[in-house]
């Protein structure tokens, strides 16, 4: 019962842990496109910048070179003008290639927009997801996540009551078990901790229900009045299907 109970609530942490990893990736993702717009825009702002200030310095030294009193004063006007107008290439170069990269990056978006409208997702890569569709994607996950959270939460208050009421019985009937039987309780608790699902199995058809290997002929009759066989091959704990019964009858009470 009680495990019928924690399934309910198992799947739904796991599914919240999925979509969450998936939110994170989506914000990621935003996040660096945002990151690498910004520091483009700051470097055209600083590049421009430049180009003014180069500008305006070529412009006072013309100024200077109409009032030069000698060749040489006016050769060395002549060189700095040059400097300046080298400075002001490279920054247009830069600036031409930020440009490229700006319309590289949209002509990417454009042909993962022709890839969705034709449902042929598994050929779009990260950079061609259009900025809108991501921004939607990160939206629509986020409600899932709130949504899965809400409805864990209700199941969660839901079956407080009842899963307290039975880790209560549990823990009495693990007392009595751990009096009577420690080492079937330790063979249990290690069967649980690790991949096995399920840790009891029945006899079924004189073989174990959880791997199908025939149980010894010796131990049918221990298992048929109560007791229990522990598995050679898997490790299961096989006991005779009366005991689910009884059990299923007992949950019910």
């Amino acid at each position: 019962m009680i495990e019928n109970i924690m399934s309910l609530q198992k799947g739904l942490p796991e599914e919240i842990s999925a979509l969450e990893e998936d939110l994170a990736f989506t914000s990621r993702q935003i996040e660096a496109r945002k990151k690498i717009a910004d520091e483009r825009q700051k470097l055209r702002e600083r590049l421009n910048s430049v180009i003014h200030d180069c500008k305006e310095k070529i412009k006072s030294f013309k100024e200077k070179q109409t009032l030069a009193r000698n060749n040489k004063e006016y050769d060395a006007l002549s060189k700095q003008i040059e400097y300046e107008e080298k400075e002001i290439a490279q920054a247009e170069i830069q600036l031409q290639d930020i440009s490229h990269a700006e319309h590289h990056a949209q002509e990417l978006q454009k042909k993962g927009r022709e890839l969705i409208a034709e449902n042929r997702y598994d050929e779009i890569s990260e950079e061609m997801m259009p900025d809108d569709v991501l921004q939607q994607q990160m939206e629509d996950l986020g409600q899932q996540v709130r949504q899965k959270k809400e409805e864990l939460e209700s199941i969660v208050v839901e079956t407080a009551e009842e899963v307290a009421q039975l880790k209560a019985v549990l823990s009495e009937q693990r007392s009595v078990v751990a009096q009577q039987a420690k080492r079937l309780l330790d063979k249990y608790d290690h069967l649980k901790s690790g991949s096995i699902q399920n840790a009891v199995v029945k006899l079924d058809r004189q073989a174990c229900s959880g791997c199908n290997t025939r149980v010894p002929t010796n131990r049918h009759t221990l298992i048929v009045q109560g007791g229990f066989y522990v598995c050679e091959s898997c490790g299961r704990i096989v006991v005779h299907e009366r005991l689910f019964d009884e059990a299923a009858a007992s949950g019910q009470q």
